[in-house]
């Protein structure tokens, strides 16, 4: 029973890992080709951190140098609705997770 346990929890943490995957590139697609905000041009998604009922997301980003970071986390909660909008219909989840919108750090030029 123990080793039927240990393989669910692997499967678990793989598909936990793929959905946080899938999540991130969902979410750097829509803010880099369909979000219009001007405050989110250029703000990068770093990575998403789902918890493990996968009914929330941290959602770490980035801006580009000299934006100001509290236009953009306001710009972030303006979209939020959309964002989880189009989540919805890009990965496959029996539930759409609420998402918090971590700053990260600053970014200069690529």
């Amino acid at each position: 029973m123990e080793r039927r346990d240990a393989a669910k929890g692997a499967r678990g943490s793989h598909h936990h890992e793929r959905t946080q995957a899938a999540v991130l590139l969902e979410l750097r697609t829509v803010v880099r080709d369909d979000v219009t905000d001007p405050e989110l041009e250029g703000v990068r998604i770093t990575h998403v951190v789902l918890s493990p009922d996968l009914r929330s997301a941290k959602v770490h980003f980035a801006v580009p140098r000299g934006r100001p970071r509290s236009a953009v986390e306001r710009a972030f909660e303006r979209a939020s609705a959309f964002l989880r909008a189009r989540l919805a219909e890009g990965v496959d989840l029996k539930r759409t997770p609420e998402l918090r919108f971590i700053y990260e750090s600053e970014e200069g030029p690529a």
